[in-house]
């Protein structure tokens, strides 16, 4: 690989080496690194990548595989509509009223939309522990 190099004779601030008695002046060679120390470390990143990447697809192809006539889905670009149809490459979809929508099954994935009513129940507590709290009196707050 690459040799270490030392400043220029002459260059201020360095001092020459002494030569060696009795032989020309070289330097020692520098080890030489393997290039499997460089490529280990991504050869195994690669796999780990290739395995995360299989176990997302089979997740992802599972979830589609339970999509039926009827379900609400979302594509990748953010359309949101009813499934129609759906064969082993393409999804009908229907978006709105009258339209209907060809794609591809690989970018559809069910519509799961956000679960409001959960934070509706713990902000209506938290609002009545508010309450309960600005209500008690100062002779209750000391006990």
């Amino acid at each position: 690989m690459l040799q270490p190099v030392g400043p220029k004779a002459g260059t201020p601030g360095t001092v020459a080496p002494d030569p060696a008695p009795g032989g020309p002046a070289s330097a020692a060679p520098a080890p030489q690194q393997s290039m499997w120390f460089f490529l280990l470390p991504a050869l195994v990143l690669m796999v780990v990548m290739l395995f995360t990447n299989n176990k997302q697809r089979k997740r992802e192809a599972e979830t589609r595989a339970k999509l039926k006539k009827g379900d609400r889905v979302v594509s990748t670009s953010g359309l949101v509509g009813e499934l129609v149809d759906m064969d082993d490459r393409l999804a009908k979809v229907k978006i709105a009223p009258g339209t209907n929508v060809q794609m591809l099954i690989g970018s559809i994935s069910p519509f799961e939309p956000v679960a409001a009513a959960g934070t509706a129940k713990s902000d209506d507590k938290a609002l009545k522990d508010l309450k309960d709290a600005k209500a008690a009196t100062p002779a209750e707050k000391k006990a």
